[in-house]
């Protein structure tokens, strides 16, 4: 099987949790012996460039790649047309002649048997592709993006500004279900997800997990630190941050005043001042960010916006971090026979003073996190899923 592959950004270097799970498919691609080649092309862009250094330096025999540099930054007149003619400026941005040529040449002069658009904004060359390739194309959806504007519209309380992000959610909802009804199938990461693909589209949908690897790494445990370790050019992240700092984090303080909370990740300066404390510490971006978590003690994930996985929650997870979720950030993760989700504030509240005050207690949700990990996100079990899903639509 012979398999074209493109994404809206490299997998490569892991900078966020899109990375994560992109490299994830990639290497459980990899490992099946069905799999004779794979064309990976990715977009480069200012915010994710294409680095062809860190992909020579990867043992992937199977894999080709090559980066098409293109422009996605912001620009006034082409977001304002998009919003008067009701079409989505988020996907439009990653619309680009320069790929269309080179996706049509390739597919034109090699046979594959299936190509796969990573994301919504790989799969907008769906209706370009289609005119010259007749074999099947798979959606692999990370999340719904329209859900996670529709999300921060209802949490947005500036009227003006609410109004012009549901414009955003309507166009990129029209987009997401105009894409569905030209793809084969969509493998989305999500079982949640999933679902809500189902009432919209008569195309075949498999939930297909993104995997995890087994990780040894030691806990440092420690009763005065609390982190968050996430991308902060992804709005989600920052909605999340300003009501866990603004709303929690001083009613942990009144209680436990030695207590730091530690945040890293990309774009993480872009955290604002006013935000900042004695006991906020900013780390900035970090090269391992395991490690990070392994030394920070709890994992608190407070998205009150998004849909899909969340890869940093699966991580922190994975190490055997205590994590303290709120319903938005556990999504996907079919936890609650696991571990309490929270719906409200004074629950979130109650369940890190209970973990802060009680090693113990962190020790078993960190012990059941970590089982299910390995139980429910396992490479093994993720290629068994693919091999059974490609070789039905090949």
């Amino acid at each position: 099987m012979r398999i074209l592959v493109l994404s809206h950004k490299p997998p490569y270097p892991i900078v966020d949790g899109g990375c994560l799970a992109m490299s994830r498919f990639l290497l459980d691609l990899c490992e099946m012996s069905r799999i004779q080649h794979i064309d990976y092309f990715t977009l480069s862009t200012h915010k994710h460039h294409f680095e062809p250094v860190v992909f020579q330096s990867l043992d992937l025999p199977k894999v080709t790649f090559q980066g098409i540099e293109i422009d996605t930054k912001l620009k006034v007149i082409p977001a304002l047309t998009c919003l008067l003619t009701n079409q989505s400026y988020h996907t439009k941005r990653f619309l680009d002649n320069k790929v269309s040529k080179i996706l049509v040449e390739k597919l034109r002069s090699e046979s594959y048997d299936v190509v796969i658009f990573e994301s919504l904004y790989a799969a907008i060359y769906t209706p370009i592709i289609r005119e010259v390739f007749s074999g099947k194309i798979c959606y692999r959806s990370h999340n719904l993006e329209y859900r996670i504007w529709e999300d921060l519209s209802k949490n947005e309380y500036k009227p003006l500004k609410a109004w012009y992000i549901r414009q955003l959610a309507k166009s990129l909802k029209k987009e997401e279900l105009s894409i569905w009804k030209l793809i084969d199938c969509i493998f989305s990461i999500s079982k949640e997800d999933a679902a809500i693909m189902e009432r919209y589209t008569r195309k075949t949908v498999h939930y297909v997990p993104s995997s995890m690897p087994e990780n040894g790494m030691e806990l440092k445990w420690n009763t005065n630190r609390i982190c968050f370790l996430g991308a902060f050019d992804w709005e989600p992240n920052m909605e999340a941050m300003k009501w866990f700092i603004q709303e929690v984090f001083p009613l942990l303080l009144a209680k436990h005043p030695l207590l730091q909370f530690h945040i890293a990740g990309r774009k993480s300066q872009l955290i604002p001042n006013e935000w900042r404390g004695k006991n906020v510490i900013i780390h900035g971006f970090v090269e391992n960010p395991l490690l990070f978590i392994a030394e920070n003690g709890l994992f608190i994930a407070s998205l009150q916006s998004g849909s899909g996985i969340k890869m940093k929650v699966l991580e922190a997870m994975s190490i055997g971090a205590p994590c303290v979720l709120t319903t938005k950030a556990a999504e996907g993760l079919s936890l609650d026979a696991n571990m309490p989700i929270h719906k409200n504030k004074e629950s979130y509240l109650s369940d890190i003073l209970e973990l802060l005050e009680d090693q113990s207690k962190q020790k078993i949700r960190g012990d059941l996190g970590k089982a299910y990990i390995q139980s429910a996100f396992s490479s093994k079990k993720v290629i068994d899923i693919l091999e059974k899903e490609l070789s039905s639509i090949a």
